[in-house]
């Protein structure tokens, strides 16, 4: 659904494209790819915008607000320069939501601050290539801010799993729409003024669940699962062979997963939680005291 919104915009934009290379004498084409998007980890609180821009053989690439502020700018040299660059894509850093969670000296963004920051609309993309044509894009931020999905279907669960017959015992994660930001990043407010849309109301179109084991088992070589799915599909079966090799090798049964709800123009809401494996039923993960 994302992919072919994406083919009918380009498409859309391709007479102007041309109609510009004729007036100005100077050829232009279209980045392959321009995107930005809003993403919520509602169960750290914290908000992020994230860009992505695609293009072969770039030197220089720009990305403006709607209102003509330039916010990035991105530049090859020397021996970059003579090879050229194709895709760049960034995150901008996620201050707490809630002053409440911050440290002492640690900075804070409510979601009404960093909507004021980063305005909606259309956020123009620029660049030129190693051969001097330029590149043009644009891609709408919207406040479409899909609710944080309901993981306490699997949160903390302990699965019994047997790496010798894993396909006896499979893992499988659960999950539901929410209804709302988490509340460390909900704004009320927000939607009664017209700001932002009802998250509840948000329409998903797909959803993404990452999975990884916790930072502190120093795993070498570190790997994730990630895997993205259709909106009418609210559960993944792990792999038994990626919990299996965890498993066996690194002797590690605790996982950290994420579960996001992805709306149509990109903006996606995460929520967190843990899952462990046990050998007996009515074994219990091993809950770290912070």
């Amino acid at each position: 659904m994302i992919i072919s919104k994406r083919i009918v915009y380009s498409i859309s934009l391709a007479p102007f494209a041309l109609a510009l290379a004729s007036s100005t004498g100077f050829a232009a084409e279209e980045f392959d790819e321009a995107k930005v998007l809003i993403e919520i980890n509602a169960t750290d609180g914290d908000a992020g915008f994230h860009a992505l821009g695609d293009a072969q053989s770039w030197m220089v690439a720009r990305i403006k607000t709607p209102e003509g502020v330039k916010i990035f700018q991105a530049k090859a040299s020397d021996i970059l320069l003579d090879q050229g660059l194709t895709e760049i894509f960034f995150e901008s850093s996620e201050p707490l939501c809630d002053p409440a969670d911050a440290e002492e000296g640690e900075e804070f963004q409510t979601l009404a601050e960093f909507i004021d920051r980063f305005p909606a609309g259309e956020y123009q993309f620029r660049g030129k290539t190693l051969d001097g044509t330029q590149l043009k894009n644009s891609a709408e931020l919207t406040y479409d801010l899909p609710a944080a999905p309901d993981i306490e279907l699997t949160e903390d669960m302990a699965f019994v799993f047997d790496s010798e017959m894993p396909d006896m015992t499979p893992v499988v994660l659960m999950w539901e729409a929410g209804d709302d930001l988490g509340e460390k990043c909900h704004d009320q407010s927000l939607i009664d003024m017209g700001i932002i849309s009802d998250p509840a109301d948000v329409d998903i179109v797909g959803w993404e669940v990452v999975v990884e084991a916790p930072d502190d088992e120093g795993i070498d070589p570190f790997r994730d699962l990630a895997v993205q799915l259709p909106p009418d599909q609210t559960s993944f079966t792990m792999p038994s062979e990626w919990l299996s090799t965890y498993v066996e090798v690194n002797d590690v049964t605790t996982f950290k997963f994420e579960v996001g709800a992805i709306e149509a123009s990109g903006n996606q809401t995460f929520s967190e939680g843990e899952f462990c494996l046990v050998e007996d039923a009515g074994e219990v993960c091993e809950v770290d005291e912070e």
